[in-house]
């Protein structure tokens, strides 16, 4: 099955020059898990997760003082690791592994973003296909 069938076509995104706190409040708000940072041009240029903001928080000693004024792009892990939506499932998968990330960015033939593959959604794939 290819990625396209499964992915989830929304990107949520935030200009690098969001704060934790609104990252923060934008991942409680929409359940999610990350969020890919955006640069003024509208190109991703990383992506912030729940364990970022925890780890960013804990280090320094005025955590709410960094939590409401250090931007995302402070904190963001700057390799975004895409995929093509015409790949498999499994390579989607092999990849996410061999680099411990949680979810890729999904791109189209010309590279234009399209949505992003997680763990969550092939495991969803897995489960209604009764792989596991």
């Amino acid at each position: 099955m290819k990625i396209k069938e499964i992915m989830n076509p929304t990107i949520y995104k935030l200009s690098e020059t969001c704060t934790l706190a609104e990252a923060f409040n934008m991942m409680q708000k929409k359940g999610i898990k990350r969020i890919f940072v955006e640069d003024f041009n509208n190109k991703i240029v990383g992506v912030l997760s729940y364990r970022d903001i925890a780890e960013a928080t804990m280090e320094t000693p005025n955590k709410l003082l960094e939590f409401t004024e250090n931007s995302i792009k402070d904190i963001s892990l700057k390799e975004v690791l895409s995929i093509d939506e015409n790949y498999d499932i499994e390579e989607g998968a092999k990849i996410m592994v061999h680099a411990n990330v949680s979810a890729l960015l999904v791109v189209d033939d010309d590279n234009n973003y399209v949505g992003t593959l997680s763990q969550t959604d092939i495991l969803r794939y897995a489960i209604k296909e009764n792989i596991l």
